[in-house]
């Protein structure tokens, strides 16, 4: 049983999230073949079924289904409710118990960068962690000189916790990341301050 039902939009100011649905496979496909050049040097190589609709599709099945069960939330981000896609925000690899932690994921359309939204669907998802999913820890790994990720995880109060050698493998290369992480209660505290 899932903590947020599938039909669940969250909608801020310019940007929603809402999980994955298989008639995205096509406009995701667009946006990752565009982009493929702007997010490479922060993300693990593409499979080439990044690049097709089927596989994409078969892809976003799973996800619902992990969605529903409570062990990924792999959000679309959308310009508005029922706008178009420009976007994945995901809290990946739910830990549950004693750990109540989740991974934070984000990137954005090469042609929708450098506004903003990024941030905004980053707040979005960092509201449900804390709110309906009621976890505790969110936490991510960033690439020392990806200064735009750097930038949105400053904007959400994301708190550096230290440096991980070899953390994970990035174009082929095994890359040392910056960790960072937000628990619920310094969440709840900036979230007053910022009202």
């Amino acid at each position: 049983m899932s903590f947020l039902p599938l039909e669940t939009i969250l909608s801020g100011e310019r940007v929603a999230l809402r999980a994955p649905r298989a008639s995205d496979a096509k406009r995701l496909v667009e946006i990752r073949s565009r982009s493929r050049h702007f997010l490479a040097p922060w993300v693990s190589l593409p499979s080439a079924d990044e690049f097709e609709i089927e596989p994409t599709r078969a892809q976003l099945l799973q996800e619902r289904q992990w969605f529903r069960g409570d062990r990924h939330y792999k959000f679309v981000m959308t310009d508005g409710p029922n706008g178009e896609i420009i976007g994945r925000v995901s809290l990946s690899q739910v830990f549950r118990g004693v750990f109540q932690n989740a991974y934070l994921g984000y990137w954005i359309d090469v042609e929708h960068q450098g506004r903003g939204f990024t941030t905004e669907g980053v707040r979005l998802a960092l509201g449900a962690a804390f709110g309906p999913l009621g976890l505790h820890r969110v936490q991510a790994a960033i690439l020392p000189d990806n200064e735009a990720s750097l930038a949105v995880a400053s904007k959400v109060g994301l708190r550096l916790e230290g440096r991980a050698e070899r953390y994970l493998q990035i174009a082929g290369v095994w890359r040392d990341h910056l960790i960072f992480a937000i628990t619920a209660e310094e969440w709840t505290g900036r979230e007053r301050r910022l009202r």
